[in-house]
């Protein structure tokens, strides 16, 4: 079992499993929160907040809601709205354990312009 949690503690993770890889997108909001996303299903992730501690922002296409506390600003993970897909959600690792951050490949994502995977 993996936890994560923003920094004041309002907004607990708990995944499964931890996961092989990241993915650090450069897409406008993704480069500015500097999230390292790791996938799941959404039945395999538990959410737990103190009420009205979880504000969402959706911006560009709506595909996808960014999660963040409204106590400490720490961008937790994202969930897909009505038009996106349903079977995935991001968690954000900087949120996790830094020794286990640190043992994870990061895969590059041009979320800016092509949609594809950039290659170091």
């Amino acid at each position: 079992m993996i936890e994560a949690s923003c920094h004041c503690g309002s907004i607990k993770i708990k995944l499964p499993a931890t996961t092989k890889i990241v993915t650090r997108c450069n897409c406008s909001a993704c480069s500015k929160y500097a999230a390292l996303w790791a996938y799941f299903q959404p039945k395999e992730v538990k959410v737990s907040a103190a009420k009205d501690v979880v504000v969402s922002y959706c911006w560009g296409d709506k595909t996808i809601e960014f999660h963040h506390c409204n106590r400490c600003g720490c961008l937790t993970h994202y969930t897909a709205t009505k038009l996106g897909n349903k079977n995935k959600m991001a968690i954000n690792f900087r949120m996790v354990n830094s020794d286990i951050l640190n043992s994870l490949d990061t895969r590059y994502f041009d979320g800016a312009d092509t949609w594809t995977e950039i290659t170091q």
